[in-house]
């Protein structure tokens, strides 16, 4: 175990009536002393992970996907006129590129018809559980074994890793390869970045574990890719069953290194908490009220496990279908940026990527101009609040 934050809300709950009881969750972060996967120790009940609503959607960085399907149409080994199939809807816009390329049998799993799942928008957090050998036997049955699996952002939401690449393989021909997506946490490990975690992320990869974690599975890494991002890269693993013939990528790992960033994650953490909240508490005396730019997963997190809910007024968000909600835990309101002016807000700390600091920044112009400042809450942007700690 490195980090216990005690029973926390889940952050795709969000709260219609602010007197309603939350479902809460024990967020407890550990370490494999094996192969140094950073990783939650009990995650969620599958049926409380799911969404309650309908709407939510991640996007994910897609600007390397046009190389990526590159790489997939070069790979060896396949028939003539392989079939291609995809996990979730974050698979869509690969498959589609892929189609328009080498494969011609291309198609993904429909959550209702295929899992029985009715609730719409789902991805990895809810279909990974439904995956078990004997619903991906029947799906095998029912369309066919394929040649290539695609499988962006699905595994860092595996509760037992083990268990859902057994359950797959069942689809997969032989000769077949398996191509996942994860993102790249080390940059979030490095600058002790707490809004990291997340209830739906099971697994936290950096480049040496997503490498080395195959070799206790029943496949073995085959080709490996990496493409830079300014939050956090993505990470490609294409794998084949280990008793394929093709040579596995060589694996250079140390495990008391990763070890290593582990216990230095875990161990700022008091640290950093209790100077950020004596900072907001006293930004909140001395000059004014604060809000959070982004009612998402990352603001939820920040808000919550850093204990600041007292401190903030209202939570930021642009979205009309989450302005007349509460955020988990904390009860804030999501409000307008027009309220940023309206309720003389002084402090706006946003919880947003890079290029939507800047689309916020410059759509609230008025905001700056009459005296607020925006700040980031990310500690290795060059406008972090945690700057001036």
């Amino acid at each position: 175990m490195l980090l216990d934050f005690g029973a926390q809300p889940l952050c795709n709950r969000y709260v219609v009536d602010p007197d309603e009881k939350e479902f809460r969750h024990p967020l407890v972060l550990g370490q494999c002393q094996m192969c140094g996967l950073i990783q939650l120790t009990n995650s969620v009940p599958s049926e409380e992970i799911a969404p309650r609503f309908e709407w939510l959607k991640y996007n994910e960085p897609e600007r390397h996907l046009d190389d990526l399907a590159d790489v997939l149409c070069s790979l060896g080994g396949l028939p003539e006129d392989p079939v291609v199939c995809g996990i979730t809807y974050k698979d869509d816009s690969l498959l589609g590129r892929l189609s328009k390329k080498r494969f011609n049998n291309v198609w993904r799993i429909d959550p209702e018809i295929d899992l029985g799942i009715t609730i719409r928008g789902v991805a990895g957090e809810t279909v990974i559980p439904k995956l078990t050998p004997q619903s991906v036997k029947d799906l095998a049955d029912k369309k066919g074994r394929v040649n290539l699996i695609v499988a962006r952002h699905v595994l860092e939401h595996a509760p037992d890793t083990q268990k859902f690449l057994e359950s797959i393989k069942y689809l997969l021909e032989p000769g077949g390869y398996i191509v996942f997506e994860v993102p790249d946490c080390s940059i979030q490990l490095e600058a002790c970045d707490y809004c990291m975690l997340w209830e739906e992320h099971i697994l936290y990869f950096v480049p040496p574990t997503l490498k080395s974690i195959f070799k206790y599975t029943t496949f073995s890494l085959f080709n490996y890719q990496e493409y830079s991002y300014p939050v956090e890269n993505a990470l490609i693993a294409i794998v084949r069953r280990a008793d394929e013939d093709s040579d596995p990528v060589d694996i250079d790992i140390s495990i008391p290194q990763q070890l290593a960033v582990g216990k230095a994650y875990a161990e700022e953490f008091v640290v950093n908490r209790s100077d950020l909240k004596k900072y907001i508490k006293s930004y909140k005396e001395r000059v004014g009220k604060i809000a959070v730019f982004g009612a998402g997963h990352l603001s939820s997190m920040f808000v919550s496990i850093m204990g600041i809910k007292d401190y903030i007024d209202f939570i930021v968000d642009d979205d009309p279908q989450k302005q007349t909600l509460y955020m988990p835990g904390s009860n804030l309101p999501i409000k307008g940026s027009n309220s940023l002016i309206e309720e003389n807000i002084n402090l706006c700390l946003l919880s947003l990527s890079p290029e939507s600091e800047l689309k916020v920044i410059g759509r609230n112009k008025n905001f700056v101009e009459s005296g607020g400042v925006f700040a980031s809450i990310f500690p290795n942007r060059r406008n972090s609040i945690q700057v001036d700690l």
